[in-house]
């Protein structure tokens, strides 16, 4: 009897090993699929049906995997529609220089046009001058160089600098004083200038260059001297008002200028 016993421990001590072995593997199945391992209910008929194996999806690495681009579709009115179209700025056109000089030309020549049919410039026509005065006034130019001592001890008058060289008065006109001052002895213009209104002769110069631009004459710079462009415009006028043509700012000339 007791043998009996000790054989029937022995075979059941393997077999309970083999069935804890089977309910751990069991529970481990359970915990890996979860959904797998759940029984299926019955449906109406009281049968199960059968369980499916769950496949999970196989990951890409980011790098491998293939992005498609993205297209971004339109609707078809906007495919047909119009594009939008921008209002045109009013820009002036480009002239050409000759074009714009030759305007200007134009210009000039019909305001001397209109002031050559005038008995008058201003009011200087109503003033009586001496014709000849630009003609006594040059025989009075000295143009030996002095020193300043002589040419202030011979004349008691008012001397400035203009143009590179030192001017006096004297009856009316700036006359050039030749040797005044050696550091400036560049007479440019050395001709006798016509003055008034105790202006220096740059500014007289000035006044008769706007006054010869609003006639039409000159269309030069306003810079008081008197250069080529000035004496063309000079000679123009005394020609076109029956002057003496002096090519100079005489008397005659500014009077009919009616600056004076």
């Amino acid at each position: 009897m007791k043998k009996l016993l000790l054989l029937t421990l022995a075979l059941s001590l393997p077999l309970a090993q083999l069935i804890r072995a089977d309910d751990n593997n069991d529970r481990k199945r359970h915990r890996r699929h979860p959904e797998a391992q759940a029984p299926a209910r019955p449906d109406a008929k009281g049968q199960r049906p059968p369980i499916q194996p769950v496949r999970r999806p196989i990951q890409q690495s980011a790098s491998r995997r293939n992005v498609a681009p993205v297209q971004r579709r339109f609707p078809e009115r906007d495919l047909n529609r119009a594009p939008r179209s921008i209002a045109p700025v009013n820009r002036p056109a480009v002239q050409n220089e000759a074009r714009l000089n030759r305007e200007h030309g134009n210009n000039l020549a019909a305001n001397r046009e209109r002031t050559r049919n005038r008995t008058t410039i201003r009011n200087g026509g109503n003033r009586n001058f001496n014709r000849n005065s630009f003609s006594v006034a040059r025989s009075r130019v000295i143009r030996s160089p002095h020193n300043r001592n002589w040419w202030r001890g011979h004349f008691n008058t008012s001397f400035v600098l203009f143009s590179g060289g030192y001017y006096y008065w004297w009856d009316g006109y700036w006359f050039p004083a030749y040797g005044y001052d050696p550091y400036y002895n560049n007479y440019a213009y050395d001709e006798p200038i016509y003055g008034y209104n105790n202006l220096d002769p740059g500014q007289v110069i000035e006044n008769v260059q706007v006054a010869l631009r609003d006639a039409g004459y000159y269309p030069g710079a306003i810079d008081g001297l008197v250069g080529p462009q000035t004496r063309a415009a000079l000679a123009a006028f005394q020609q076109d008002h029956g002057l003496i043509v002096t090519e100079a700012v005489d008397e005659p000339t500014l009077v009919t200028l009616g600056l004076t």
